[in-house]
């Protein structure tokens, strides 16, 4: 059963004990009937899921820091440059607060939008995108290169399951200062899947350094070391690797892709070359105990911290945005 059967199934169950009554049939390009009937069932989990915020408010002047990796690659294998392997990225660490000025790096919310230029719409359903991701360059690592003469980098996405490969992201590159009067009202989102409607949460960005993937480095020198490493503690040295001393999980720009599934690095759909990777969105900030914030050690299965935004993508449960900075107009792809 894929995503988009389950959410009716559960729909419909619970439109028929009684729990939730679907909305009016929409107009033309909005919803479907089984969408219909998923949307006020998502929505009803959304309150609860704010509730459950309240008891993680997390103050402005807060700080998320990432633990030291239980083991030190250069002491580990000495013999290799590891130096030429490691990337900055920064760990945008979502939580939820007081929302954030337009302007700020942020999840969800308000966004530094110009009321000059249309907010965009799905053509496929004819609904608004929504806000997802902001983030202004002085909150990436100098090696995250943004398109020329901008400083603000935003994704929205429709909220609506596109493909069984849910919503489908945009890009959108601009100079903060050229917003003379940002947008004080957005559309609704009556007709959204709040599954892909992020919470407006405040980021704690945290720069730290990562190594690629298993999936890059296994038929590397590196990877044949990692294969015959035994580990002090026992266990798979590969396992090992992929989870705490590799590339960071959770929504973060900059690094490396953390695949939770198979390596699909994306092909430039003009000029056919590799793309570059820009940042990750996801439905959960980690997934191994060790990249809990040492703010937040003992919590690491809390959703009121590690999936504060309440987003619940598809699987793999993330989605990887990469961009041709080779093209002109900077074409993105999206993989999960």
């Amino acid at each position: 059963m894929n995503r988009r059967q389950f959410l009716a199934s559960s729909a419909a169950s619970a439109v028929a004990a009684g729990c939730v009554r679907p909305p009016a049939a929409p107009g033309a390009k909005s919803v479907s009937a089984s969408e219909a009937r998923v949307i006020p069932v998502q929505r009803k989990a959304r309150e609860e899921h704010l509730r459950m915020l309240e008891g993680f408010r997390v103050p402005a002047t807060a700080k998320r820091t990432t633990p030291p990796r239980p083991v030190e690659m250069a002491k580990l294998f000495p013999d290799l440059d590891l130096r030429t392997r490691l990337r900055a990225t920064s760990r945008l660490h979502p939580r939820f607060g007081d929302e954030p000025a337009p302007g700020e790096t942020k999840i969800g919310g308000r966004f530094w939008w110009p009321t000059s230029e249309p907010w965009p719409t799905c053509e496929t359903f004819g609904v608004p995108l929504v806000p997802v991701l902001q983030v202004r360059m002085e909150d990436t690592p100098p090696s995250v290169k943004f398109k020329p003469g901008t400083d603000l980098l935003q994704v929205l996405w429709s909220p609506r399951d596109h493909d069984e490969h849910g919503p489908k992201p945009r890009l959108y590159w601009r100079k903060a200062a050229d917003v003379k009067e940002p947008l004080a009202e957005y559309p609704s989102t009556e007709f959204a899947l709040m599954d892909s409607v992020p919470v407006a949460c405040r980021a704690f960005p945290e720069q730290v350094t990562e190594f690629p993937d298993w999936a890059t480095i296994r038929v590397t020198p590196l990877g044949d070391q990692i294969r015959a490493w035994k580990p002090p503690a026992g266990g798979d040295p590969v396992d090992l690797y992929q989870k705490q001393l590799s590339a960071a999980p959770g929504t973060k720009v900059g690094g490396f892709p953390f695949w939770k599934g198979e390596a699909k690095p994306p092909a430039c759909g003009t000029c056919r070359r590799g793309m570059d990777y820009l940042l990750t969105i996801d439905s959960d900030e980690w997934g191994n105990a060790s990249w809990v914030p040492t703010e937040e050690a003992g919590k690491p299965a809390t959703p009121g911290l590690s999936k504060a935004p309440g987003l619940t993508l598809p699987a793999p449960g993330n989605r990887h945005a990469f961009v041709c900075r080779r093209c002109p107009d900077w074409p993105a792809s999206w993989v999960g």
